[in-house]
């Protein structure tokens, strides 16, 4: 049974996953194409001291990746099952409903997760042929919220999605906004080192928000 859900879900989410790994490599690859660019244009030295005396954003392009990611995911997961009341029938097979969810969301979950741990590593190795390990840390530091945010944004769509009350998902909608900024902010690089176990938390905590919209789902809430 298990099986069967899994399967669901790939079959709804192929298509969408494939296109997000499409545009995760083509930004990748020119994200690579400039900084290389950038070297011809300036040299290796003046690139060097920029990135140590100014600090920029490396991956830049990367920014509004992860999130975008997150919530095509859950849109593409959630939506089609809303829309065609199936979602309903699946709350209703063999299983105790919350193991179905759960099955759901870690589904989701799997797939932002085998994105991401691809994508950084690449990202990393390849900053790596041309610098020096401290600024490969600093990349890594400013990747990380980002990341992260990834996470946050699939689980806080799923709560949304699945919330049965069109007004209720609205109110939703805000604290969700306000959630997910704290994983965008401009910042030095390091800073958000402190804050980031915070940061990983209310993400664990903000997963099982979808239990809550599920249940109220099943009881017909309208």
């Amino acid at each position: 049974m298990w099986k069967s859900i899994i399967y669901k879900e790939w079959i709804k989410t192929r298509v969408i996953v494939a296109v997000i790994a499409i545009v995760f490599l083509g930004v990748g690859i020119y994200s690579f194409i400039a900084i290389n660019a950038g070297i011809r244009l300036s040299g290796i030295v003046s690139v060097w001291e920029d990135l140590v005396q100014k600090d920029p954003v490396i991956f830049n392009y990367f920014q509004y990746l992860p999130l975008l990611a997150g919530i095509l995911l859950a849109i593409a997961q959630y939506i089609p099952e809303l829309q065609s009341k199936r979602l309903k029938l699946t709350l209703h097979l063999p299983l105790n409903e919350n193991n179905i969810m759960l099955t759901m969301l870690l589904y989701g979950v799997a797939v932002v997760a085998l994105l991401l741990v691809v994508s950084m590593p690449l990202l990393l190795w390849g900053l790596s042929r041309r610098f020096p390990s401290e600024i490969v840390c600093v990349a890594f530091q400013q990747l990380l919220p980002w990341f992260l945010a990834g996470f946050a944004a699939y689980v806080i769509t799923s709560w949304i999605c699945l919330e049965p009350q069109w007004k209720q998902r609205i109110y939703n909608v805000i604290p969700g906004i306000l959630f997910l900024s704290f994983f965008l902010l401009s910042a030095k690089s390091g800073a958000y080192q402190p804050f980031l176990p915070f940061l990983i938390v209310a993400v664990i905590v903000s997963f099982f928000f979808s239990f809550y919209s599920t249940a109220r789902f099943k009881e017909g809430v309208q």
